[in-house]
């Protein structure tokens, strides 16, 4: 009898000790599989043709000379709202936009934007898996990873909150294809925010995809979603965030 009871208890024992092993590995797991929900929207983008006078050193280029008047400088500033629609506080800080004639995103199951590229895939998206983004002709392409550290920007996201995000620079377009699809103002802008939730999980993906008939202003280029005409875009000193001010 005495050996019978030990060996229930030997037993009860050693089924609390198996939970209490595998109580961690559970939760581990679980919280691998928690995401937050990111949403992207490309509200603004700004895109100008820099006519640089003979002056400005290293900048200018010669537009009689065969070779160097397809040597296109490009300014930009592209904004995104970025909005973290979890219940969670969110670390996003994982930014990328893009400008192209044709640009087309696999989100996993669909194909979305460029019907010329859809055509191009021979692979089902749904064999495919994954995340991926193709570009053709881009004009521009700007990926930000601030996810370490970047000296007076946070990268914090309260729950259900929005924030715009701007992305600027300037590149040079030597590709004419690209060029004549900026100077037609139809093309198609991109914006991506990557992150996870602040107590630990696996990263998310948020992205826009628009393709937009560019306001054409001589060899400025603009799309906006917005603002209204008696207000004006502000950035922080950090050179990230943006906010939106009314004209005094």
């Amino acid at each position: 009898m005495r050996l019978a009871i030990k060996l229930i208890l030997g037993s009860v024992v050693a089924l609390m000790l198996g939970l209490a092993v595998a109580s961690p590995i559970l939760v581990s797991n679980l919280a691998l599989t928690t995401k937050v929900q990111i949403e992207v929207d490309v509200v603004y983008a700004y895109l100008g043709v820099q006519d640089f006078s003979s002056s400005i050193t290293g900048l200018w280029r010669n537009h009689s000379d065969p070779w160097e008047h397809t040597l296109l400088m490009v300014s930009y500033f592209i904004v995104l709202n970025v909005t973290n629609r979890s219940n969670n506080l969110a670390l996003i800080g994982e930014f990328e936009v893009s400008a192209a004639p044709e640009i087309l995103v696999h989100n996993g199951t669909d194909l979305i934007g460029s019907e010329k590229l859809a055509k191009q895939i021979t692979v089902s998206p749904i064999d495919t898996g994954g995340f991926g983004v193709a570009k053709e002709n881009p004009i521009l392409t700007d990926l930000r990873d601030l996810s370490r550290f970047y000296p007076g920007w946070s990268q914090y996201w309260s729950p259900n909150t929005s924030r715009l995000i701007g992305l600027t620079g300037m590149v040079e377009v030597s590709n004419i294809a690209a060029y004549d699809a900026l100077r037609s103002g139809t093309i198609y802008l991109y914006g991506e925010a990557a992150g996870k939730p602040y107590e630990g999980g696996s990263s998310s993906t948020g992205f826009s995809l628009k393709h937009v008939q560019l306001q054409i202003i001589g060899k400025e280029y603009m799309y906006n979603a917005v603002l209204s005409e008696n207000q004006i875009l502000r950035m922080e000193s950090n050179g990230i965030d943006v906010f939106i001010e009314t004209r005094r």
